[in-house]
């Protein structure tokens, strides 16, 4: 489950990340989630993705990734889609790894609590 949140929204969910970089450093939105599926659900506005199986799942991460490809390529930044952690690459794997790999190439930004080895996340 995820919901849209904007600075003065009360915490409710334990994940919170910005997203949409409006390429100053900045995001258009903010969302929490109660799971790294959630997350990614909110990246793609489509709450059905938390209830698909793993095949469709799997394709809208693949789907996004390619998206966030083409956006770094306008840029002149070359960026790689694997089912692993790389330099420069998104990984597809799961739900976690993609937006770790997301938050790691900037576009988009985990709250300071979602860090890796914290109990909320």
């Amino acid at each position: 489950m995820y919901r849209r949140v904007n600075p003065t929204s009360e915490r409710r969910m334990p994940l919170r990340m910005l997203y949409q970089p409006l390429g100053d450093g900045s995001f258009h939105r903010a969302c929490e989630a109660d799971s790294f599926r959630g997350l990614v659900a909110a990246l793609l506005d489509d709450p059905d993705y938390e209830r698909a199986d793993v095949a469709d799942r799997l394709m809208h991460r693949l789907r996004l990734a390619d998206d966030v490809r083409l956006l770094f390529a306008v840029g002149d930044r070359t960026i790689n889609v694997a089912d692993r952690e790389g330099a420069d690459t998104i990984n597809v794997a799961s739900d976690e790894p993609l937006i770790r790999s997301l938050d790691r190439l900037g576009f988009l930004s985990l709250a300071p609590s979602t860090e890796e080895g914290d109990p909320l996340a």
